[in-house]
Order: structure tokens, then sequence, then C-alpha cells
């Protein structure tokens, strides 16, 4: 706080310092120095509203919310036989499916402040199975292809730290990217090539579109979660939007709750 008590008085000690050769009594200088404080009052007030708002906008995002879902029906196979990219404990009491789009920047938010937390809680402690699907939407040009990448990526197990560059770097997702990150990561390119160019890889994320608007997913991220019972998913909740921790939280404390 002290650092910016000082800053309007060097602030205002700038125009004496480059006009130092200057008579005293100029009256320009005079003008200047006027104006300068003027200007910095008028700063100082606006910082303290936005230092205003900033804190209330915090507050609002750290506060726990109670989620808002919609229950679907059962889903079973609800992991493709374990063909999906996944994380965690198949045995888990829980799954979440996530759709995603890799040009979508409410997904980065997701990723960027929320998976991390999750991962660590709840993924990596074997409370619950992650799961991720393809939601390209039609508005997002090179999220189908970033999609197809992804999921070559997994056929030599590199899916995850494909996804976390392809999301990394959403302003640049294109061939050469991919490439790039393939060499990277050490694949086989030729394998890589070719699976960028089968049809059937672009069936997958047409599939996992079809499937997501089935359970009226219309935009991302989105999140299937629910409770596993004999490979199947019960009863789960569709969670849309890039939600905070706090939210997943509370979501996922109740479903891992003893039943009543």
């Amino acid at each position: 706080m002290l650092r910016y008590k000082r800053l309007p008085i060097a602030l205002m000690l700038t125009p004496l310092l480059l006009t130092g050769c200057q008579p005293q009594d100029n009256a320009e200088v005079k003008q200047e120095i006027a104006s300068l404080k003027q200007e910095i009052s008028q700063l100082k007030k606006e910082m303290s509203t936005i230092g205003g708002q900033v804190k209330d906008i915090h507050t609002i995002a750290m506060r726990s919310q109670k989620p808002q879902y919609k229950i679907l029906p059962t889903q079973p196979n609800f992991n493709e036989d374990g063909k999906l990219p996944s994380l965690g404990d198949v045995t888990a009491q829980l799954a979440i499916i996530e759709f995603s789009d890799y040009q979508c920047p409410y997904c980065k938010r997701f990723i960027d402040q929320t998976f991390t937390k999750l991962k660590s809680n709840y993924i990596d402690t074997g409370k619950i199975q992650y799961l991720t699907r393809d939601f390209p939407l039609n508005f997002h040009p090179k999220a189908k292809g970033a999609a197809i990448a992804a999921n070559c990526s997994l056929q030599q197990n590199a899916y995850w730290p494909m996804r976390d560059t392809l999301f990394k770097n959403m302003q640049q997702l294109d061939d050469e990217l991919y490439q790039q990150t393939a060499s990277n990561l050490s694949l086989d390119i030729t394998k890589f090539n070719a699976c960028l160019a089968d049809e059937q890889m672009l069936n997958k994320v047409q599939q996992d579109v079809a499937y997501g608007s089935s359970l009226g997913i219309r935009g991302t991220p989105s999140f299937v979660i629910g409770r596993v019972e004999n490979g199947q998913l019960i009863s789960p909740k569709l969670v849309v939007g890039a939600q905070n921790y706090q939210t997943f939280a509370l979501l996922l404390d109740e479903l891992l709750a003893p039943p009543q």
C-alpha cells in the first residue's frame, strides 16, 4: 500500500524534473502542475471505485453457490467400453464426462481455474473417474481438427499432454501445431498423420456431438456427473458452463455422501 501512496508524489515531481531548467515562476509550468494534480485526484477516485468493484467480483466468484443441473436418464456403458480418454480409478464411485471445444474460451477457463483442483482432490484420490468427449461448435472452425489431433494422440497414449498443449495454444490451432506437438511428445509421426486422415476419427468426433446433443447439450463446457453402478451412470446430472471449483465440490461431496 505504501508503494501506491508514493506514486502520485513521483508523478507530481516529474514535470519539475523534466522542465527543471526553466524559471520557477513559469506560468506554463504552474498550469501543467495544476492540471496534473487535478488528473491525479480524478485517478485516485477512479482507482478507489475500481478497487471496490474488483473486491465485489472476487467475493461473488469465490462464493459457493448451489449448483444448477438437469437430471438425465441413466446412461449405460457411459465409458464406451473403456475407449474414451479417462483419468482416475475405473472403480471410482462417481464419474464425470466432460464435453468440450478446443476453441471455447470458457473451456480453457475451466481447465485453467478448476480442473487442476478437481484432479488433485477427486481424481487422483480415487473418488471419481474423469472422461472426455468432444463437442466442437459450428462457429469454431478449428475445433474439430484439434479434437481429431487429440484423439489421434490417444492412440499413442499421449492424449492428456496433447490436450493440455492445444488448450494452452488455442489461438494457434493448425496442422503445424499438431505436428510440432506430436514431435515433442515423441509420437510416431507416420502413424499420427495416417490417423489424422482417417475418416473414422472424424466420425468419432461427430458421434460425440450427436450423443451430447441427445442429452440436451448445446454449449461448452458441459458435464455429465453421476454415481457408477454396474457399469452405468445412475440418474446423472447435467451441469453446464465453466463452474468454479466450489460448485463442483458441493455437488461431488453430495453424491459421495452415504445415503440418509
